[in-house]
């Protein structure tokens, strides 16, 4: 499942006390209750125009209905946006830009996308110039055309917050005499051929970078071993999606990494995480099904060794069978996840093989505080098998669910059969969320009588919710992070 992302937001909530960057469920309740997250959303997009970028983006953290309220504060703030297709002329755009008169105004974003052959990195030197000038707190370049032209910073962007780069080469990075980009704490590198020297010179032009974000890159021009790589001290965010080579996070120091996302290849060891990291939040989906065996300790051996502060995981159903720790004589050791209060489970299948997996997962790792629980089904399955699952339920490991939402749910046979688990194992379940594609049936060959009947039951007291569309309310915290903006 390929990511697509904007990566800026930040950690989970947990049961302990959360941390300042975490979506702590209190901190949200208390938010969301507070007057000014009352506000009509035009009112609070003006609050957000008074704070600096990184400032407004880290209001996302206070409440499901500030997540991504950033991103239109542009149309009350100057932004530039400028496309040059196959037809315009690079010299006429910059004439109009460069004619402005100085001083010239304030931008919070530039973005410049290329889809022309016309274009020199005479003109990308002068774009980067002007939006340097303007004092740009967001900066975007995107090349859609083939091109050899490589990405240098500006001597100078004293407000720069937020790069985001696509499709274009990055060699020397900066322009002779550049200075540190101190407020520049998101990076975003999508399809950048870099190489190991300008990752250094790239890390130490950004000491206050919390956020690096690699999709279809090179991993290996980062993760790498060598003593001068000076890493930001604050990096809290890595997320590596499609990428080639391996993110080995062990070999480099980032004391304060908190959030890990990964969706890649399981083949070759693709990722290692320090083993003293604390992590918040954990995101992972692997292209192909991890078999069982050898593999099943490999993950694991690749993780912190203390998951105790994980708030929100995030793993799909090929990870699902590497996740489970298998002692020596094969019998299933329990792990503790305490602090974790929302899982979401991403099925790439969903057979009665799968819904086993689930089982196991629920015995190997103990989710005393899990609150909510999302569950995103195939989106275009086929019916599969009415075999026994193979695997008994697992006891008392929903008692604290209160939320669950399904995505994609379509009436199949092992579907069936995993709400009425949860509706059996979820005792302090408010509202199970079912988003569905076809009509209910409840006379189907093959599912227990017992099971449609306590849907039935579900369905008729209300605790059942059934909707045609997605809720857009009721979203799990990684949702908002891995779609295209």
């Amino acid at each position: 499942m390929a990511l697509h992302s904007d990566p800026t937001a930040g950690g989970g909530g947990g049961a302990k006390r959360p941390r300042s960057d975490a979506p702590g469920e209190e901190r949200e309740e208390a938010a969301e209750a507070s007057p000014i997250s009352a506000l009509p959303d035009e009112l609070r997009q003006r609050v957000l125009t008074l704070l600096p970028l990184k400032d407004a983006i880290r209001t996302g953290a206070l409440a499901r209905g500030w997540r991504g309220l950033w991103r239109t504060r542009w149309a009350h703030r100057s932004a530039v946006e400028v496309h040059l297709g196959s037809r315009d002329a690079p010299e006429r755009e910059l004439g109009a830009l460069e004619k402005e008169p100085h001083p010239l105004r304030r931008l919070h974003r530039f973005s410049l996308t290329v889809d022309t052959c016309k274009f020199t990195s005479s003109h990308l030197r002068r774009f980067l110039g002007y939006a340097a000038e303007c004092r740009a707190e967001e900066l975007h370049v995107e090349m859609r055309t083939a091109s050899k032209l490589k990405f240098h910073l500006p001597r100078s962007s004293p407000l720069l917050a937020r790069l985001s780069l696509r499709r274009i080469g990055v060699a020397g990075m900066y322009y002779r005499g550049a200075q540190p980009l101190r407020a520049l704490e998101v990076v975003a590198l999508h399809s950048v051929s870099i190489t190991q020297a300008a990752a250094k010179k790239m890390l130490a032009l950004c000491p206050g970078l919390r956020t690096l974000d690699l999709r279809a890159c090179d991993a290996d021009s980062f993760f790498y071993w060598d003593r001068s790589v000076v890493w930001p001290p604050n990096l809290r965010s890595v997320t590596v999606a499609e990428c080639d080579g391996m993110a080995t996070l062990d070999l480099v120091r980032v004391p304060s990494l908190r959030s890990f996302r990964y969706s890649g290849s399981f083949l070759d060891a693709p990722f290692s995480l320090p083993p003293d990291a604390a992590l918040a939040d954990l995101y992972i989906c692997f292209e192909e099904s991890v078999a069982a065996g050898h593999n099943t300790r490999r993950l694991n051996n690749r993780l912190p060794n203390d998951l105790s502060d994980l708030n929100v995981l995030t793993i799909c159903s090929n990870a699902l069978p590497a996740a489970f720790s298998l002692s020596d004589d094969g019998a299933t050791c329990q792990r503790s996840l305490h602090s974790l209060r929302e899982l979401q489970l991403l099925m790439l299948e969903m057979r009665p093989s799968n819904l086993a997996d689930i089982y196991v997962f629920f015995k190997t790792f103990h989710c005393p505080n899990l609150e909510k629980l999302f569950v995103e089904l195939p989106d275009d399955p086929e019916e599969g098998s009415h075999d026994e699952v193979g695997e008994e339920p697992p006891e008392d490991c929903l008692d604290n669910v209160k939320i669950v939402k399904v995505v994609n749910f379509n009436w199949h046979h092992t579907e069936v059969e995993l709400v009425s688990f949860l509706l059996r194992k979820a005792s302090s379940l408010q509202k199970l969320l079912l988003v569905f594609s076809k009509a209910a049936q409840l006379d189907m060959p093959g599912v227990h009588g017992a099971d449609l009947l306590l849907i039935h039951e579900a369905l008729t007291n209300g605790k059942i919710m059934l909707s045609e569309s997605d809720d857009v309310a009721t979203q799990p915290y990684h949702y908002e992070v891995f779609l295209e903006v």
